[in-house]
């Protein structure tokens, strides 16, 4: 099985995709503030070497823009049998908030262990010029040294579509996106062509370009190319995924759209 971090990572490179903030009126991208359900399963076609013969569980994402920042929310627990074995349940809630000119993040979340408090942090850190830093209040004392060039999710997000925008087809970023002490990782996007899609009733508001995204996610101080964790989906010009793929090396879960409740922007001075 995957470690308990990197389980974490799946609900939380999520996290990195609908973490944006919607900008000035000059900005190209303008995101929809909404709250997404997806139903988990086991993703067909994928290898499991760990034994996990079944998934049941869920994944919800809700992100809404304020006019002090991007507010998000999110959680994803499953229950996983493994052959024989008795059955094991995860979950892992975060929340975020990122400030509008992306130099600031407050992030706090937990993961459980079979209904067990397995790990818990919260903390903040900012960006400058020369990189910066995050400093968690738990656990206590710890910081993490942000390299000149690290992004948050927010600011890292928008890149990525802009330059899908552009025809861009890999970008990559050290991305902090606040998942605990080993929250700073490589991410490399690989951008595929746009594709339309019909209009669904239940996600009216969203748009009907996409395009296919993969993110491999690599710890910024191993030479190994083998990534930590990889996250596959299709991407709406407005922020909302589709068809997500979060695979952990061993096993792989499918999450499905089920439910989309679209919000109204606020009206800011």
């Amino acid at each position: 099985m995957p470690s308990k971090q990197h389980l974490g990572r799946g609900a939380l490179g999520a996290v990195a995709l609908v973490a944006l903030t919607i900008q000035p009126a000059a900005a190209a991208v303008e995101l929809l503030s909404h709250r997404a359900v997806y139903q988990l399963s086991l993703a067909q076609g994928t290898a499991t070497t760990g034994g996990v013969s079944d998934v049941r569980g869920g994944l919800v994402m809700e992100w809404r823009d304020s006019c002090a920042g991007a507010i998000s929310n999110q959680r994803l627990g499953f229950v996983a049998s493994i052959g024989n074995a008795t059955d094991f349940s995860y979950d892992v809630r975060f929340s975020s908030w990122e400030s509008p000119d992306h130099t600031q993040l407050r992030f706090n979340g937990r993961s459980f262990d079979d209904g067990m408090l397995f790990e818990e942090f919260r903390g903040e850190a900012s960006l400058d010029d020369a990189g910066g830093k995050a400093a968690f209040s738990e656990p206590s004392g710890e910081t993490l040294v942000l390299p000149r060039g690290t992004v948050f999710p927010t600011a890292h997000m928008i890149e990525l579509i802009e330059g899908a925008k552009a025809g861009e087809v890999v970008i990559s970023h050290d991305v902090f996106d606040g998942s605990g002490v080993e929250g700073l990782s490589r991410v490399t996007a690989v951008v595929g062509r746009p594709i339309e899609v019909e209009a669904s009733p239940a996600v009216a508001e969203d748009s009907a370009r996409r395009w296919p995204v993969s993110l491999a996610y690599h710890d910024v101080t191993d030479a190994d190319d083998v990534p930590s964790f990889e996250l596959t989906f299709e991407l709406s010009e407005r922020g909302v995924l589709h068809d997500l793929v979060l695979d952990y090396g061993d096993f792989a879960l499918q999450a499905d759209l089920e439910q989309f409740e679209a919000f109204e922007a606020p009206r800011c001075p």
